[in-house]
């Protein structure tokens, strides 16, 4: 799929007729910038002549082997205009010629030889072919790839290629549950997927924030369970019909990739539970989830109709999806819906499960039996090893290697995708393209034996925060050094790697109208400061892609195509709420900073905390708590200050003794996010900063459990004719994570807004 705001239109120099002239020089290797680089490169003298018409001869006995020559044909055809024949083997003039040593295996060896006689592709098997052919493109020139550029000849070096990939898994998750994503727009990731040989999509179908798959047996979980409320009103989502999927899962065979799907289980179903509340312990009726994280609504063990449920959509699901793996989640499940359950607690007693993590693999052991008997295999997140699993399972590893080289050991067989190095949803500031050129995806201190089990990798594209707008350049190119973590064997040179990506692989992908990223810096960053003498707000912006526009609105809407450019010059001084929001190829990226001015009687005066805040959310520094600025429901906003498992105390100085009516702290309730309200917020007064006067004490009873975020005032109206100079505020932070918590145990966050003295 092409993407932009407008039409395409070659420039005079794409309209010319580039004359060919005769390569007879041997070529370096270096010319060679393929990715993921081959096993073995040789180059030779010459070159072949890419010219009108083009023959390309094939086994067409071979179903396989005859796709794949049509796939070639139509690409040529569709990038040069030239005429393409595909061809039984025969004849001698120059052309193109696929043969297949093999049909039955899915090996995946290939060799390629340029001459200028011909190019010859010999695979294992037709699998092989394809990935040579997908060689093939990259040693034509990036111009090749811009089908406004017309050529009468197009030059392919000479040179002898033998390669096989490293590791047999090569994938990459892409989560279309949190954002939705067209037909066409999944179809363009599987052809980039193809074109650097990685050969797996993993499809995140189900979520709590969306059902994205058509069941024609429970259509409730489209109707209801594939939308959600947006926090602005609006209605939210979208799913793909069968006819789609097989649409998508066809057009990725040819491209010799496979469709992975998962549907979660037994947590992260708030969707599914939202469309059919009977799914859940309480039977309570509850939304498809609005926010991030993880939420409590798990699918009920101990009701015998869950498991009919979830076997009826397993059957399509088996239907549309011919992959021999079906992934079923298994991670970050909060149990406290279990141990509150009476038909849990009583299968736990009847099978004699000690605790819950034993329900849950109890659970996931039933549903690898009926995958089982259906000829399928299941996969899990690294979770389902708690409580136990059965060798026969494979083991997706995200939280950290340790996990890999335990599930090796027991026997299963291991997908890698650790945060440390696969997950593509983190900012490249985080996650370098040098780190995930680094990726091993075997543990270290693992036998042979043990190694052999990791199948290979995959790189995470989770979209809490990925939309169309911004997922080129959040996944470019650092897609491209996983698949050469995983595809090329022996040492990996990053020097090389980094000169074939800059030289020859981002001309490419943005001759394919793909959006390059940055390597090692945000896409965009938008922070906020406060000018500590005038107190005026201003929002500082990064740009890491080029082409990003920044919009921003006065009166607190979302900025639009038709907002006004944002200048970060403009600074915000009235009292109101302001909106910046950046935009890359017509579309809003997912992210922004909303900026609301309040002039209240503490603003600008300095505070001093007991407790310094988290250095991971320190707000806008210093005058955070008294900056005159309102945070959003984003903790991420650069607004909040946050600290972890420690008490707010803070003393502000307004400079001189002064009445004083009301005091007004707000904080932040995040549950899935590990941050709770305080427990109370207590307020003092003093003249002096000697004798000080308790002003009262404000508690809520909004319950944890609540799983949306939202914004709590703890206000407190002072007594008639209070005067004072300092102000002291304390927050007592709530205590470990409840036991039901997916943190249980763990410090919970509090994190405060503006103290608002009036």
């Amino acid at each position: 799929m092409r993407r932009g705001t407008a039409p395409r239109i070659a420039g005079l120099a794409a309209l010319l007729v580039v004359p060919f002239v005769p390569v007879a020089a041997q070529h370096s290797t270096d010319a060679i910038r393929v990715v993921p680089y081959p096993e073995h490169v040789e180059a030779r003298r010459g070159a072949f002549t890419l010219r009108d018409p083009v023959r390309i001869v094939a086994d067409t006995a071979n179903v396989r082997l005859g796709e794949i020559a049509e796939f070639l044909a139509r690409v040529i055809g569709e990038q040069t205009g030239f005429a393409v024949t595909v061809e039984a083997l025969r004849g001698t003039d120059p052309a193109i010629v696929l043969t297949a040593r093999g049909a039955a295996h899915e090996a995946e060896d290939y060799e390629l030889t340029v001459s200028p006689a011909e190019i010859r592709i010999d695979g294992t098997s037709p699998r092989g072919v394809l990935w040579g052919v997908q060689t093939l493109r990259q040693l034509l020139p990036p111009a090749f790839e811009d089908p406004t550029v017309r050529q009468a000849a197009w030059i392919i070096p000479a040179v002898s290629i033998r390669d096989r990939p490293k590791f047999r898994w090569r994938g990459s998750l892409f989560d279309v549950s949190r954002h939705f994503f067209p037909v066409e727009f999944v179809e363009r990731y599987i052809d980039l997927l193809s074109r650097y040989k990685m050969n797996v999509l993993h499809w995140h179908l189900t979520d709590d924030q969306g059902w994205r798959i058509e069941i024609a047996k429970y259509p409730r979980l489209t109707e209801v369970g594939a939308w959600r409320l947006e926090p602005d009103g609006s209605r939210y989502g979208g799913f793909y019909t069968r006819d789609e999927i097989r649409r998508v899962v066809e057009y990725a065979r040819l491209r010799n990739v496979t469709v992975v799907p998962e549907i979660e289980m037994p947590g992260h179903a708030q969707a599914a539970i939202a469309a059919y509340p009977e799914l859940g312990c309480t039977g309570d009726s509850v939304p498809v989830a609005t926010s991030w994280g993880v939420m409590r609504e798990i699918y009920c063990a101990g009701n015998e109709r869950t498991f009919e449920f979830l076997e009826g959509v397993l059957d399509e699901v088996l239907a549309l999806f011919p992959s021999e793996y079906i992934h079923i989640g298994g991670d970050e499940v909060p149990k406290d819906r279990w141990r509150a359950c009476d038909s849990c607690q009583a299968l736990m007693r009847r099978e004699g499960l000690a605790d819950e993590a034993a329900l849950q693999s109890w659970f996931v052991r039933r549903i690898e039996r009926y995958l089982s008997a259906r000829g399928r295999r299941l996969i899990g997140w690294d979770e389902i090893l708690e409580g136990g699993i059965d060798t026969t399972a494979t083991v997706q590893v995200w939280r950290n290697m340790a996990h890999a080289a335990s599930a090796v050991r027991l026997g299963n067989d291991v997908i890698a995708s650790p945060t440390s190095h696969a997950y593509f949803d983190g900012s490249p500031r985080s996650l370098p393209l040098g780190r995930v050129y680094e990726f091993d995806p075997v543990p270290p201190g693992v036998d042979d034996a043990e190694a052999s089990r990791i199948l290979g990798g995959e790189a995470n594209i989770w979209t809490e925060y990925i939309t169309t707008a911004n997922f080129d350049p959040m996944v470019f190119p650092r897609l491209l050094a996983m698949a050469e973590a995983l595809w090329t064997r022996g040492a990996h040179d990053s020097t090389a790697f980094l000169r074939r990506v800059r030289d020859d692989q981002v001309p490419r992908l943005r001759a394919m109208d793909v959006t390059v990223g940055p390597e090692d810096r945000d896409v965009v960053r938008l922070t906020t400061h406060v000018d500590s003498v005038s107190l005026a707000a201003y929002v500082r912006v990064e740009r890491g892609v080029e082409g990003l526009v920044v919009r921003f609105t006065e009166d607190g809407t979302v900025p639009t195509q038709d907002s006004e450019v944002y200048d970060p010059s403009i600074r915000f001084e009235r009292p109101g709420m302001y909106t910046v929001r950046p935009f890359l190829n017509g579309e809003g990226l997912p992210v922004s900073r909303t900026v609301e001015v309040d002039h209240h009687a503490a603003r600008g005066k300095p505070v001093r905390l007991t407790n310094e805040p988290s250095r991971q959310y320190p707000g806008t520094g210093a005058f955070t708590l008294t900056d005159g600025l309102l945070a959003s429901l984003d903790h991420h906003d650069g607004l909040w200050q946050g600290f972890l498992g420690r008490d707010l105390e803070a003393t502000i100085d307004l400079g001189a003794g002064r009445p004083a009516d009301s005091i007004r702290v707000t904080f932040l309730q995040a549950t899935p996010s590990w941050i709770l309200l305080p427990r109370s917020v207590a307020v003092s007064l003093s003249l002096d900063e000697t004798e000080w006067t308790p002003a009262g004490e404000v508690s809520h009873e909004i319950p944890a459990t609540r799983e949306e975020r939202l914004r709590h005032a703890f206000e407190l109206v002072l007594p008639s004719g209070s005067r004072a100079r300092y102000i002291k505020v304390v927050a007592r932070n709530p205590g470990p994570l409840p036991p039901w918590h997916a943190g249980a145990g763990r410090p919970s966050w509090i994190f405060a807004d503006e103290i608002v003295v009036r």
